[in-house]
């Protein structure tokens, strides 16, 4: 239910700025985006144990990554703005002797509106497409299936905090949390 909620929210968004745009006559200004972050939740899917005692939790929301896409803004909306990329999403433990790894494709629509030129508040829709545990045979690889979710961007400058809330499924239909906190920083081209 929350995931057609926010699918109607974007579609309204995006119609409405459609509308303002045809009025004038006046295309979005789009650019070029390159997002990087780090992001810390979830619920655990696998501890790790080394030879030296210590031990490591991998979580489903944990991980770093970076994502390619596009910005939009509206010239009759000075306010609104668009956001979307696709990217990928990594997290691997400290063992030397194996590359156990959560890899996800994180795929984001989030139209934001801008406070002042330099503050931004989003809120948008994510899903994860593709994530798989790689047990690097000490472990069963797992695929799982995400679920669409909410994503909450508050972003000054350059710089963001972000929350996502997804759930993942795994191969026997047991749902995980993948929530997550995090930040992140983007660069537009041209700026």
């Amino acid at each position: 239910m929350k995931s057609k909620f926010f699918f109607l929210l974007i579609f309204l968004c995006l119609g409405s700025t459609q509308n303002f745009a045809q009025d004038a006559k006046l295309p979005p200004k789009s650019k070029f985006l390159i997002e990087a972050g780090i992001e810390f939740g979830g619920d655990e899917i696998l501890q790790v144990f080394f030879t030296n005692g210590e031990d490591q939790t991998m979580r489903a929301g944990q991980g770093g990554y970076i994502s390619f896409g596009g910005q939009f803004e509206f010239k009759n909306v000075k306010q609104l703005m668009i956001r979307t990329t696709l990217g990928i999403k990594y997290n691997t433990t400290a063992a030397d002797n194996a590359n156990i790894r959560l890899t996800r494709f994180p795929l984001q629509l989030t139209p934001f509106w801008k406070i002042t030129d330099d503050v931004r508040l989003g809120v948008g829709i994510t899903t994860h497409l593709g994530p798989k545990l790689n047990g690097d045979g000490f472990t069963p690889d797992v695929k799982f299936e995400s679920t669409a979710g909410p994503r909450f961007e508050f972003g000054y400058k350059w710089f963001a905090l972000t929350y996502t809330a997804i759930n993942y499924k795994d191969n026997f239909n047991k749902s995980l949390s993948a929530s997550s906190f995090g930040a992140s920083v983007s660069f537009t081209i041209p700026k």
